[in-house]
């Protein structure tokens, strides 16, 4: 009698550690979906920061060239070449 009462009393405290695992499992869920969020986040904000870092290491590596004093006459000054086309649209106004 007392096997059984041992065996029983076994049992039911692993079916509650396996109950208990499972609700904290379940109730964690949705943070770990906010955390996921949150990573995905982060991670195009890395790769966008990562793509402005590129561009400033090549401006930085031609800029004692007459590249880039092109490039910073035509786009921070708008200068343009002689024989050059320009737009100008109505918004700019």
């Amino acid at each position: 009698m007392k096997e059984k009462t041992k065996s029983r009393l076994k049992t039911f405290i692993a079916i509650a550690f396996i109950v208990y695992f499972l609700y904290a499992i379940i109730s964690q869920q949705p943070r770990l979906d906010d955390l996921s969020a949150q990573l995905n986040k982060l991670q195009k904000e890395i790769e966008e920061e990562e793509i402005i870092k590129k561009e400033l290491e090549y401006h930085l590596s031609i800029i004692d060239t007459d590249e880039y004093i092109e490039y910073v006459a035509r786009e921070r000054l708008g200068y343009v070449k002689a024989n050059d086309l320009v737009f100008i649209s109505s918004k700019e106004k």
